[in-house]
């Protein structure tokens, strides 16, 4: 509830949250610097009060979602540039204890390396060490029992050292994440490729058989199960020597291609396909009976009369012979196969261009 729903208005919030922590924590130090008597108590009621009313009126506004977007999301620059404003104030009001305010300039540094680009960190870095050295002037010239010039000269000089240090390193760490991004999407890609090499056949894009193996046996465990009927139908494209003596096997290649984009696009999206091998082709039909994937593959063949293989040489037609086989009660999913391939190759010596049940 607090953080809201949409992701990026999440991690903004929680940064906010933890901003208005942070606040809390140097308000309790303030504190203790009143109870010390080192602070004035209306001043450090005041800048306390202050810093926790503007983290929340941010607050307010990024977990409304008003601030996701824009020049500023999250209101992270915004935060910084008036932290730094109540990290100068809080130098003046601090007196003799005002160097250990400048461990906040630093840590306002450290927090803006995770949220800001380099060159935002940057700015904030010029404008912090200046908005310091101004501050620091008026406060010698109102208050020189309490700051002591020489004190403030040293006490910046380490400032203008440490903080650009720590802008240098963001530098660095910027650099180093994008590198880590760039070849963590470069494996990831890498994987994907290997992943696919894995599953696919090369040529068609049509699973491979080894691939189509593991997603027979899944399937059959599933056909088990919840008793569901199962489907394969053996492929087998007719002549294909004939097509690479004539025309090449580049073009052959091509056929092969082209047969399995249509097949693919003519099958149902729970179907799956496989090159076997050569010019034979698996097809797995899930939740489907005999007669229904013997329709599936007359469709598919009345789409190759149609001339859906368009583009290829003249006079060049394509047919295949098919089987198909219903997975029996507790059959081995390798039978059902079998029977399909002894379907298709009936189909064959019957005269091509047509599939047969087992």
């Amino acid at each position: 509830m607090l953080l809201g729903e949409h992701p990026s208005t999440r991690r903004q919030a929680a940064a906010v949250l933890f901003s208005f922590t942070t606040y809390l924590l140097y308000g309790l130090i303030f504190a203790i610097q009143v109870w010390l008597g080192v602070v004035a108590p209306a001043v450090g009621v005041a800048i306390v009060a202050s810093g926790l009313v503007f983290n929340g009126l941010c607050y307010a506004l990024v977990r409304s979602g008003i601030a996701r977007e824009g020049l500023d999301p999250g209101l992270a620059h915004t935060q910084l540039t008036v932290g730094v404003l109540f990290m100068l104030a809080a130098y003046a009001a601090s007196g003799p204890a005002a160097s250990g305010v400048l461990i906040v300039m630093a840590s306002h540094i450290v927090y803006a390396m995770f949220t800001l680009p380099p060159r935002v960190v940057w700015a904030l870095v010029g404008g912090s060490l200046t908005g310091l050295a101004l501050t620091m002037v008026g406060c010698g010239l109102l208050w020189p029992e309490r700051f002591r010039t020489d004190t403030q000269l040293v006490a910046f000089l380490y400032a203008a050292l440490v903080v650009p240090l720590i802008a240098m390193l963001s530098d660095r760490l910027t650099t180093l994440t994008q590198r880590l991004k760039t070849q963590h999407a470069a494996l990831e890609q890498a994987l994907a490729k290997v992943q696919e090499l894995a599953t696919r056949d090369e040529l068609t894009r049509a699973h491979n058989r080894a691939h189509m193996q593991a997603l027979l046996d899944n399937q059959h465990a599933q056909h088990r199960r919840m008793q569901a009927p199962m489907t394969v139908a053996m492929i087998d494209l007719d002549h294909f020597k004939r097509i690479n003596d004539r025309h090449g096997h580049a073009t052959g290649d091509e056929v092969l291609r082209r047969f399995a984009t249509l097949a693919r696009a003519e099958l149902r999206s729970i179907d799956q396909l496989a090159r076997w091998g050569g010019e034979e082709f698996l097809v797995l039909l899930p939740n489907t009976a005999a007669d229904d994937g013997l329709r599936a593959l007359d469709r598919l063949q009345r789409k190759l009369a149609d001339g859906r293989l368009a583009g290829m040489p003249e006079g060049l037609v394509v047919t295949f012979s098919g089987g198909v086989a219903q997975v029996a009660g507790d059959e081995p999913v390798e039978a059902a196969v079998a029977r399909a391939d002894a379907a298709m190759y009936r189909a064959k010596h019957n005269g091509r261009g047509h599939s047969l049940c087992a």
